[in-house]
């Protein structure tokens, strides 16, 4: 059963920043007797996120840093790509252009290749075209990586190149924000060992045209509408059309028939929900 519709209750559910660790490593494993481990130069990148807000005419531009950490010079360079997230909130990438919400070339990185001394930092300039009209938001993501480091002994050698995925929101500041619960179910727990461990799993569908960030809790009451416990719904994004299924794990409760109702707050007007029914034996 699923409802919406709830009335705002923004002293109940506090919204938080979402700040995405994008930091990929990349692993080409060689064959090996003894074997080692190679790492390059280490660099740092001080912003995982750009968000920007989108007005005709206007061409807004940020900035991030790379830094050098290592005592060795190292070549850096940023290239873009399209991506999404799966249902599960996994990261998908694909080649720039690909994706209808992608921001092509309307995204300018400046420098893109660039050499850095030791134990040093470079600002990099990052600008969104907003001349064209835009309908929609738009999202592109910027791997910062090194080259991947020459071994002399490579035929006993795994080697790694570190990349940084910083992610770029360019949207209008007058898109509306719309979401809804499409569906509700009690599963077992896959968190536990135990097999009797459930949760509840909540499909949450973004209807609107804005990235959003979601939040909430899942109320277990008895039939008679006595509350019986709270669990929260830790913080997680979906982007425009995007649907995402959240698991909460459940506290194990006594026999009785209960009614579980998931409250999720995606920032709107309206606090949308999702309503299961559950038998304890």
């Amino acid at each position: 059963m699923i409802q919406a519709g709830f009335p705002r209750r923004s002293s109940s559910l506090r919204r938080g920043r979402w700040l995405v660790r994008a930091v990929f490593i990349a692993a080409t494993a060689l064959p090996s007797v003894g074997g080692s481990h190679t790492l390059g130069a280490q660099i740092a990148v001080d912003e995982l996120e750009l968000r920007f807000a989108l007005r005709p005419g206007a061409t807004p531009l940020q900035t991030f840093r790379v830094s050098n950490e290592s005592d060795s010079a190292t070549q850096v360079t940023i290239s873009l790509e399209d991506w999404d997230r799966d249902e599960a909130g996994k990261n998908q990438f694909y080649p720039l252009g690909k994706l209808s919400t992608s921001c092509r070339s309307r995204v300018v990185v400046s420098p893109t290749v660039f050499q850095l001394a030791p134990r040093s930092t470079q600002t990099i300039r990052v600008s969104v075209d907003s001349a064209p009209a835009f309908k929609a938001g738009c999202y592109t993501i910027l791997f910062v990586e090194t080259p991947r480091p020459p071994n002399a002994k490579a035929q006993s050698a795994i080697m790694y190149n570190i990349r940084y995925g910083v992610k770029v929101y360019a949207e209008p500041a007058s898109l509306a924000e719309s979401g809804e619960v499409e569906d509700v179910q009690i599963r077992r727990d896959s968190t536990k060992i135990d097999k009797a461990s459930q949760a509840m799993s909540v499909l949450f569908h973004n209807t609107g045209n804005r990235h959003l960030l979601v939040r909430g809790t899942v109320e277990i009451r008895r039939t008679d509408n006595s509350l019986v416990s709270k669990v929260d719904v830790p913080e997680f994004p979906t982007l425009p059309a995007a649907r995402r299924r959240v698991s909460v794990s459940l506290p194990k409760l006594g026999a009785g028939r209960y009614v579980l109702l998931a409250l999720l707050d995606y920032g709107g007007r309206e606090i949308v929900a999702g309503q299961a029914e559950l038998q304890v034996p």
